[in-house]
C-alpha cells in the first residue's frame, strides 16, 4: 500500500522533522513511504490536487498547533475526493484528545499518539498483514461500525535507534533544519507539553557528533536543536558545544533552547571563546513575577538568570533570544511591564513576546477554571482573559508585540532603536505607546515596506518627543545607516537625502578602483570590476558618525557578501581614505 506522510509547515524555509524520522525509520526496516511538504500559506485546493497526484492508499497528516485547523479541513475535503483512502492524524495536536478527534472529525480513521517511530512501524506491519491492528501500539482507531479502540502506548524509543532524518541534505542547504539529541524534559512547567513527555533520553554523543558533521560538511545555514532543555546535562551539552567549536565551518549557525540557571561559570568562560554567529540561544524567562514563577512550576531565580544572560552578552558573540509570556497566572499589565523592562535591561538581540497558549494535556488546561482563564477553542488556543488581565489589556499587548517585532526583533532598525531606547526610562512604555499610536493612525494592519516603516518610526518618535526636533539630522543619519546595513540603497524615504555621496563621488570612485584597498577591506570581492564591486558593496558618507553619535563626517563601507544572523552587512569605517 502506498503511504504518504504529509506536513504543512508555517513557512517554506522550515522543514518537518517528524515525517522525516518516520520515513527513515521505516525505510531502514524495509518499508518505503513518501513525503510531501507544503505550507499553511498555500491554497488548500492546490494542496489537495498535489496530494491526489500521489494516489496514496494511506494519507498520514502531521498535526501541530499552527496547522491543525487547515489539517482538519484537508482531511474532510480529501475524504470527499477519495472516500476509500485511509486518513490518519499524528502529532502533538491530536495526541491528548484522540478519541474526541475521531468522534468530532469523521474524516479520520485513526490517530497515532505521542512518539511515532515504533507505532508507525507497527502500523506498516499491520498494513502488510504481519501484525494485528490490536497490536499496533499508540493507535486509536475506528472499526467498520464506528466503534473506537485505544491501544496501549508504545514503549519509549532508545534514541540510539533514531535515524538521521535528512538523506536529501544536499537539497536543503538553504532551509532551516531541525535536530534532536534529547527527548523529555526534567522540568514540569505547567504550560508546556514537554512536562508530560516522559523521562529524559539522550542521543549517544558519537551519533550526535557524526550527524552534526553532516550538517557542517553540507554548509547548511542554520540547525535548530528542538531539545526542550538542551543544557539539562552539562556533560552532554559541553561535548556537543566543544565538537561544534572544534569543527566550525565558519558558516553554520546552531540554535539551542537553554535554561539559564544551569549555565555555570565554566560554561560561560567557554562560550566567550566561540565564533560570533556560531551559537544562538533562546532562554525562556517567561516572567519576573515571583508568584507567577512559582505558580507555573518553574524554579527560576530571576536575578541569577539575568546575571547569567548579562555574562553571556558581554562578549557580543552569542545571539541571545529572551522570551516572555503574557497571560500567565498572577501576571497583570503592570507586572508584565516590569518583566519586560527588567529583561530589556540586557538588550537581547530578540525580545520575544508570546501569549499564553493553553495546550491540550497541559496542567494549565486542567487549572484554567481556577485562574479564571478563558482561551480560544480554536488553534492556537490563545488566552482571552484571566483573573489578572482582561482582553482590552491583552489587545494593547498584541499591538505592542507588533511594534516590538517590526522595530526591535527584525533587526532592521537596530541603530535607531538602540539610540532611542537609550533615552527612554521604560522600553515597555515606548513600545506600548507605539502600538497605540499605530492603531490611532490606522497603521496597525497596513503592510509597509522598509522605507515606509522608517518614516513611521521617525513620525512616532517626534510625536512622542515634539521638543526634540533638533535631533532630526542625527536621526536622519541613523536611519540612513540602518538602510545601508540591509541592502544597497535603491529607494529612500522622501525625507532622506544623500547629497554627501555626490560631493565625494570622485573619492568614492577612486576607492573602488584602488586594488590595494579592495584587497584590504573587501578581499572576497578581489578581482572583479569596480562597476561590479559597486553593486556588491556600498560606500556611504554621513554627517554624523552613527556608531559614536558624534557630529563629524564619516565614511562607512558596507559588504553585502558578509551578513550577520539578522541580515546586517559587515561595515567598516574608511573615513581616512575619503577625507
Amino acid at each position: 500500500m502506498k503511504v504518504l506522510l504529509t506536513a504543512l509547515n508555517s513557512k517554506f524555509i522550515h522543514t518537518n522533522l517528524a515525517i522525516r524520522y518516520l520515513c527513515q525509520f521505516a525505510s531502514e526496516r524495509g518499508y518505503h513511504c513518501e513525503m510531501a511538504e507544503y505550507t499553511i500559506n498555500q491554497h488548500l485546493p492546490d494542496i489537495l490536487d498535489e496530494i491526489y497526484r500521489y494516489r496514496p492508499d494511506v494519507l498520514m497528516l502531521s498535526c501541530y498547533i499552527w496547522n491543525i485547523e487547515m489539517m482538519l479541513d484537508l482531511a474532510e475535503e480529501y475524504r470527499r475526493i477519495c472516500p476509500n483512502t485511509i486518513i490518519i492524524a499524528g502529532g502533538p495536536e491530536v495526541s491528548y484528545n484522540s478519541e474526541d478527534i475521531l468522534k468530532q472529525h469523521p474524516a479520520f480513521d485513526a490517530v497515532l499518539c505521542g512518539e511515532g517511530e515504533i507505532a508507525f512501524l507497527e502500523y506498516l506491519e499491520f498494513l502488510n498483514k504481519k501484525r494485528c491492528i490490536h497490536d499496533v501500539h499508540s493507535l486509536v482507531w475506528k472499526n467498520d461500525k464506528g466503534e473506537i479502540t485505544t491501544n496501549p502506548a508504545a514503549p519509549l524509543l532508545d534514541l540510539s535507534e533514531l535515524p538521521f532524518p535528512y538523506p536529501d541534505l544536499s537539497k536543503l542547504s538553504d532551509r532551516i533544519l531541525y535536530f534532536e539529541t534529547i527527548r523529555g524534559c526534567p522540568f514540569r512547567c505547567s504550560y508546556c507539553l514537554s512536562s508530560v513527555a516522559g523521562k529524559v533520553r539522550y542521543l549517544p554523543i558519537d551519533l550526535a557528533t557524526e550527524r552534526l558533521q553532516r550538517f557542517l560538511d553540507a554548509h547548511v545555514r542554520q540547525v535548530k536543536f528542538v531539545d526542550r532543555t538542551f543544557n539539562c546535562s552539562k556533560e552532554h551539552t559541553m561535548a556537543i558545544w566543544k565538537y561544534l567549536v572544534e569543527h566550525d565551518n565558519g558558516i553554520t549557525n546552531f540554535h539551542f533552547e537553554l535554561t539559564a540557571h544551569l549555565i555555570d561559570e565554566e560554561m560561560i568562560a567557554f562560550l566567550k571563546t566561540v565564533r560570533k554567529g556560531l551559537f544562538q540561544f533562546e532562554i525562556g524567562v517567561q516572567s519576573t513575577n515571583s508568584d507567577t514563577i512559582r505558580e507555573i512550576r518553574r524554579t527560576t531565580d530571576t536575578e541569577r538568570l539575568l546575571s547569567i544572560c548579562r555574562k553571556l552578552d558581554e562578549s557580543k558573540n552569542i545571539h541571545l533570544h529572551l522570551d516572555l509570556i503574557a497571560g500567565l497566572p498572577f501576571e497583570n499589565l503592570s507586572s508584565f511591564a516590569n518583566s519586560f523592562d527588567t529583561v530589556m535591561q540586557i538588550r537581547p538581540q530578540q525580545m520575544q513576546m508570546g501569549f499564553l497558549k493553553v495546550l491540550k494535556g497541559s496542567y494549565m488546561a486542567q487549572a484554567a477554571e481556577s485562574y479564571g482563564l478563558v482561551y480560544s477553542h480554536k488553534a492556537p488556543f490563545q488566552v482571552i482573559r484571566t483573573k489578572w488581565i482582561d482582553y482590552d489589556e491583552l489587545l494593547l499587548l498584541k499591538d505592542m508585540e507588533a511594534a516590538v517585532e517590526d522595530y526591535y526583533n527584525s533587526g532592521l532598525f537596530a541603530t535607531q532603536i538602540c539610540w532611542i531606547l537609550s533615552q527612554e526610562s521604560s522600553p515597555f512604555s515606548f513600545f506600548l505607546e507605539f502600538g497605540k499610536w499605530k492603531v490611532a493612525n490606522g497603521l496597525r494592519l497596513i503592510p509597509q515596506n522598509f522605507e515606509d516603516r522608517c518614516t513611521t518610526l521617525k513620525e512616532y518618535y517626534f510625536y512622542r518627543h515634539p521638543n526634540r526636533t533638533f535631533q532630526l539630522p542625527l536621526f536622519h543619519d541613523l536611519c540612513l545607516f540602518d538602510l545601508c546595513l540591509h541592502g544597497k540603497p535603491k529607494k529612500f524615504p522622501i525625507w532622506i537625502h544623500t547629497e554627501q555621496n555626490l560631493t565625494f563621488k570622485d573619492k568614492i570612485r577612486d576607492f573602488y578602483r584602488n586594488e590595494e584597498q579592495i584587497q584590504q577591506f573587501l578581499p572576497a570581492h578581489s578581482g572583479i570590476s569596480s562597476k561590479q564591486l559597486a553593486k556588491e558593496a556600498h560606500l556611504q558618507i554621513f554627517d554624523y558618525n552613527p556608531l559614536t553619535l558624534q557630529q563629524q563626517p564619516t565614511a562607512f563601507l558596507f559588504d553585502y557578501r558578509q551578513r550577520d544572523l539578522l541580515g546586517a552587512a559587515k561595515c567598516i569605517d574608511v573615513s581616512e581614505f575619503i577625507f
